[in-house]
């Protein structure tokens, strides 16, 4: 089973994840994703 699996049952459960990456295929699996830049806040989607 891989990580991201893990991730998914886990918030299926109703636990919230917080997951960093820089791999945009990985971000799209998220629910909801918050960009930074440059260390400041750049956009929530």
């Amino acid at each position: 089973m891989e990580i991201l699996d893990v991730f998914k049952r886990l918030n299926e459960q109703g636990r919230t994840i917080i997951l960093i990456t820089h791999d945009l295929a990985i971000a799209q699996q998220a629910k909801r994703v918050v960009y930074f830049w440059d260390g400041k806040l750049s956009e929530v989607g």
